[in-house]
Formats: C-alpha cells, sequence, structure tokens
C-alpha cells in the first residue's frame, strides 16, 4: 500500500520531467509527510493545459450520496481496479499523475514496526499512478479527490512490505495521460513495480508516524 510520502522538488522541476510549459505563480510547498485526508497535487488527464491540481487524498466517488460516509479509499490495486465499480470507469477516463520524491512503508520488527523511506536511487522526484473522481462537480461543494494504485512489492520493497505503489516511468507519462487511451489493457503494462534496483531504502525517525510532524528530518537516515 502507500499510506503517506513526500514531495519537495521545484515546480520548474517537475514540470521539465512531464515537458509541461512553465506556468506562472509561486512554487511549491515542501511536504515530507502527506498522509490521507489532506489534499496534495495531481496532474490529470483530460485537461487542455495539464497543471498542478490540489485535490483531496482519499476517493470521493461522483455518485456518493454522502460524501463524509463511506470508505474513501486511498490506494487502488492495480490488479483490479478495471473490475471494481468504484475505479472501473476512472481507469478508462480519469487517469492522473501524483508528483513524489519518497514514500514510507513500515516494517514488523521485534520492537513494533519501523518505518523506512523509499526513494529512487538518483534522488530524483517520480510519479505515482493515480485516479481522480469530482464528488458534485460544477456545484460550489464540489470534493475532486484521488486514490493511488498499487502494485505488488519489487525484490527492494518485498523486504519491508508486500505492496507497493505503482511508478510510473518517464516514457509511460504521455500515455497514461493520454485522454484518448480508454482501453485498460493499452496501459496495464505500465502498472506494473518498479525496478528495485534503480531505488534505495533506509531506515527514519518514528516522528514521521505522525502526521502532524513535518520538516526534511524526517527524510534523514538513522
Amino acid at each position: 500500500m502507500c499510506g503517506r510520502y513526500g514531495q519537495w522538488s521545484r515546480k520548474q522541476r517537475l514540470e521539465e520531467y512531464l515537458r509541461l510549459a512553465p506556468s506562472t505563480g509561486g512554487d511549491l510547498i515542501a511536504r515530507y509527510n502527506i498522509a490521507p485526508g489532506t489534499h496534495a497535487l495531481i496532474v490529470r488527464a483530460g485537461c487542455e493545459r495539464p497543471s498542478f491540481e490540489s485535490y483531496l487524498w482519499g476517493l470521493v466517488p461522483f455518485w456518493s450520496k454522502d460524501p463524509k460516509a463511506g470508505m474513501r479509499p486511498i490506494n487502488a490495486k492495480a490488479e483490479t481496479a478495471h473490475e471494481k465499480p468504484m475505479f472501473r470507469k476512472l481507469l478508462r477516463e480519469r487517469r492522473c499523475l501524483v508528483p513524489a520524491d519518497c514514500f514510507y512503508e513500515w516494517k514488523a520488527t521485534a520492537s513494533g514496526k519501523s518505518p523506512y523511506c523509499l526513494r529512487m536511487a538518483s534522488q530524483e522526484p517520480f510519479f505515482f499512478a493515480g485516479l481522480w473522481d469530482v464528488w458534485h462537480e460544477g456545484h460550489a461543494d464540489a470534493i475532486p479527490s484521488f486514490t493511488i494504485l498499487t502494485t505488488e512489492a519489487n525484490e527492494l520493497t518485498s523486504t519491508i512490505h508486500n505492496r507497493m505503489p505503482v511508478i510510473v516511468r518517464a516514457e509511460d507519462y504521455a500515455r497514461w495521460l493520454d485522454p484518448e487511451t480508454a482501453d485498460p489493457e493499452a496501459v496495464s503494462d505500465v502498472l506494473t513495480p518498479f525496478p528495485a534496483e534503480e531505488m534505495m531504502a533506509y531506515p527514519v525517525s518514528r516522528a514521521v508516524n505522525n502526521a502532524r510532524n513535518e520538516g526534511p528530518q524526517l527524510i534523514e537516515p538513522i
């Protein structure tokens, strides 16, 4: 699964990765402990001019009668998303990329669960595969939200947890966001474990367990 992550790269750098035209406005806020139920940035398919938008992490489907009731899934299994009523339409029509610089997983130890920070070995930013939706779209009380797709853990992550977020390779960004690609089979190869040899993992302070804690000290190895 993916239940916590960080995103601190500058906007210009992320735009260059996605080959987006430079945007105006201030830089992005560095965040080292993004938690479910908070807003985070996505880049979604179907936009005339793709850009970073703030969406709630925890999917609120458009058909929900009460957005405060029921589950708000923060993750969706890539292997079964095309079968699930909550996700299958979104996989066809509402895919997104979620910028990140790290994610955290917890390893079971004799002294309790210990957090690990997982990053690219190059320390470059990357993008999760996500799905988005908008509850009450077009109304003042609309809730735009997203979920992150997960897959089997690669050899590195499996030493910590049995699942990991889907990390999209650079050559697949445009295809994943292409609104003309409506067949889930056409993007199924994107939803596979990222190569372990291109990643690194190390233990970090349990301070990351508290979603109220923030700052670059959370990603320092211990």
